[in-house]
């Protein structure tokens, strides 16, 4: 009898602890939103480094004697993959000449319109 006892006293505090943590928890974000949120970062994190990665791409072959390239194009023979780069969205990244000797590289960002806030914009 006791450990029936226990055991129904063990269950329903088992049973309470779940209402509990669940009221609360149903405030937050869920596993899945939360999963959802940290892609969604990555995705950003991800467009970042490659700009940077392009960066350094466009940075040597303008110190290669040419200058700065007029566009991503012009980079294809120097680095085939370099003038065809897209951005974790699948969609082209812009790059900017902004004077002889600095150039701007912008990802659309998630909405993938450019000149919005969530843009991810290098400038070098």
């Amino acid at each position: 009898m006791k450990i029936r006892g226990l055991a129904l006293g063990a269950l329903l505090a088992a049973v309470a602890a779940y209402f509990i943590f669940f009221t609360k928890a149903a405030d937050r974000k869920g596993g899945l939103e939360i999963m959802v949120d940290k892609y969604g970062q990555a995705k950003v994190d991800l467009a970042g480094a490659d700009l940077e990665s392009l960066g350094r791409v466009v940075l040597e072959y303008a110190s290669g004697g040419e200058g700065l390239p007029d566009s991503l194009e012009a980079l294809r023979r120097y680095n085939p993959a370099a003038g065809a780069r897209t951005d974790p969205w699948g969609r082209p990244i812009r790059y900017e000449k902004l004077s002889e000797d600095s150039f701007r590289l912008t990802s659309a960002g998630p909405d993938g319109a450019f000149g919005t806030a969530d843009d991810i914009v290098k400038a070098f």
